[in-house]
């Protein structure tokens, strides 16, 4: 997946996206699991840039 912003609409996106393929094709089809797997990778990174912003003194007081 290429790098690009990652935002909750483009997660919703991809969620809305899996649904559709898993009603047409079935839970297990190749095509739904990717999706799958390509909303995992969002909200991976979704929760990582979260953790970056928000987080950013928590290794500076790992050791208190």
């Amino acid at each position: 997946m290429p790098c690009r912003k990652v935002t909750i609409e483009k997660v919703e996106e991809k969620r809305q996206e899996m649904i559709k393929l898993a009603a047409i094709y079935g839970l297990s089809s190749l095509l739904t699991v990717q999706a799958s797997q390509e909303l995992d990778t969002l909200l991976n990174a979704l929760t990582s840039k979260r953790d970056s912003e928000y987080f950013p003194l928590k290794k500076s007081y790992r050791y208190f």
